[in-house]
């Protein structure tokens, strides 16, 4: 009768006297294992604005709005929607653009603070001929480097590398599509109606 309640009580003894197994957040910060999962970060250095990692988010976490007054696309990272499944860092066609950091506290009672929200900016490439956002310079940079050479073949590439080396101003949007505007920046779709006229 009085055994178990004696093997309860050396239980607790021991309990008692031996050290914790929980960690003590959150008075001692937690370090998380190199393997975890905490809420992504974009690195600016290696992101090219593509969008991939808003297309495969699968909580739509990341907003992308491209402001053609300033010509500025932005990629804002809601941290309050994330689920923080990686999507985003595996399908980064960079393979460094965007990644999981080993943060995971957001306790915060403003859901508009600043710290929920992650942000990167990218200059917009605009089409010459219809005036709206095709892609970033970032990202056609990066394509010219993964083609080499070939990348002289394409028009948009070629002007790419002249910007490199100086500053090359957009012409007016014209009112119908001329043959010169071959030699421009321009999207998949003018450039294929040019293309056609051109020929045709």
């Amino acid at each position: 009768m009085f055994l178990p309640k004696l093997r309860e009580v050396t239980e607790a003894l021991k309990s008692l006297f031996s050290p914790a197994y929980t960690s003590k957040f959150p008075f001692k910060p937690y370090v998380a294992p190199e393997e975890y999962r905490g809420y992504p970060k974009y690195y600016e250095e290696d992101c090219i604005g593509c969008g991939t990692c808003a297309q495969v988010c699968p909580t739509n976490a990341i907003e992308i709005t491209d402001d053609l007054t300033t010509g500025i696309r932005k990629l804002v990272l809601d941290y309050t929607s994330c689920s923080q499944c990686g999507q985003c860092e595996e399908k980064c066609i960079t393979g460094e653009g965007i990644k999981l950091s080993s943060e995971y506290v957001l306790s915060t009672p403003d859901l508009k603070a600043p710290e929920v929200f992650e942000t990167v900016e990218k200059e917009l490439a605009i089409c010459e001929s219809c005036g709206k956002a095709f892609a970033c310079h970032a990202h056609l940079l990066f394509v010219k480097e993964r083609l080499g050479a070939k990348a002289y073949a394409h028009p948009n590439l070629l002007i790419e590398s002249q910007r490199q080396f100086t500053d090359l101003k957009l012409s007016a949007v014209k009112d119908r599509i001329r043959r010169e505007d071959i030699i421009k920046m321009m999207c998949p779709t003018c450039r294929h109606k040019t293309v056609v006229a051109d020929e045709f």
